[in-house]
């Protein structure tokens, strides 16, 4: 079967370029018919539906942070208190990602893993099935990555089994098809723990004006800055919601990442838009579940 680079492949590299849902299916060959064209020239193609993943299952912090709401006026009853200095909350979440008439839906959950955190989620599309996770250490030193896994069913060559080890300051990856090695600092991160890290900071109040991420991913190394730029309040599926709006850009990069987080819900990521050249590249939140209490927005 000949190789191709349909458009859905496209997509769901560029949306790993985020550090969101889904990495590298560019060198999958797709099966034409029933589904999405595997020839550049097959036609329009086709949106298939999708099935949402179940999470995986993890030990829940026998200790739950989630706080007791005591207002009894509408406007509050649906919310949860200010969370405290460093308490970052667990969660499970359903998003859809979406590139003009291409769409899919992507499962995350954030869980303890002993005195550790785990970010992990997983997307499906045809026979194709990709997942990630991240192990965080969250200690005296702050976030920071240990282990991030990326595997995909149709491409073992673009998996990934990325170890930091601080102590040495490095991270290396013999798993991937190309070994590699590299020194870290401070501000490194893989795909996911980048987004938990710049959360925390959300939560702390640490976000006044910008910050700089550090991305290692196959190899190489990229330096993101995170802006904020104000407050919003927008529609969602689940109703409307209070949000932070942040802008995440590269130096020599015309792709711009405009981020909603949730002030209401421990600034949980509820909208993405990522703008290249003409095109656009959204995530949109379906349901989720914070600390075990469900995501309503304002009444």
């Amino acid at each position: 079967m000949t190789k191709t680079y349909p458009k859905t492949a496209c997509f769901f590299s560029r949306i790993s370029l985020l550090a969101l849902f889904l990495c590298a299916l560019q060198n999958t060959a797709l099966a034409s018919g029933g589904g999405i064209s595997a020839s550049p020239n097959g036609g329009p193609q086709k949106l298939i539906e999708v099935e949402a993943l179940e999470p995986k299952s993890v030990q829940t912090p026998t200790t739950s942070a989630e706080p007791t709401n005591t207002s009894n006026t509408p406007a509050e009853s649906n919310k949860l208190q200010t969370p405290k200095k460093n308490d970052i909350l667990p969660y499970q979440a359903e998003y859809k990602i979406s590139s003009n008439s291409l769409s899919t839906n992507a499962t995350r959950t954030l869980s303890k893993k002993g005195d550790n955190w785990l970010l992990s989620q997983q997307a499906k599309l045809m026979f194709m099935k990709v997942s990630e996770e991240s192990v965080i250490e969250d200690g005296a030193d702050g976030l920071r990555p240990l282990h991030y896994e990326y595997e995909n069913n149709m491409s073992s060559k673009q998996d990934q089994s990325i170890k930091f080890d601080w102590a040495s300051r490095s991270a290396s990856d013999k798993k991937y098809r190309k070994p590699w090695s590299s020194d870290v600092s401070d501000d490194t991160f893989d795909q996911l723990s980048a987004q938990l890290k710049m959360r925390e900071m959300m939560i702390n109040n640490r976000l006044k004006d910008e910050i700089s991420l550090s991305v290692v991913n196959r190899g190489k190394h990229k330096t993101y800055t995170v802006k904020q730029l104000n407050e919003e309040t927008i529609d969602s599926a689940v109703g409307k919601l209070r949000t932070v709006k942040l802008l995440r850009s590269r130096p020599g990069s015309s792709s711009e990442t405009t981020i909603w987080l949730a002030k209401d819900w421990n600034y949980l990521i509820v909208k993405l838009e990522q703008r290249e050249d003409d095109e656009v590249y959204s995530l949109e939140l379906l349901k989720a579940s914070l600390d075990g209490k469900a995501v309503e927005g304002l009444r």
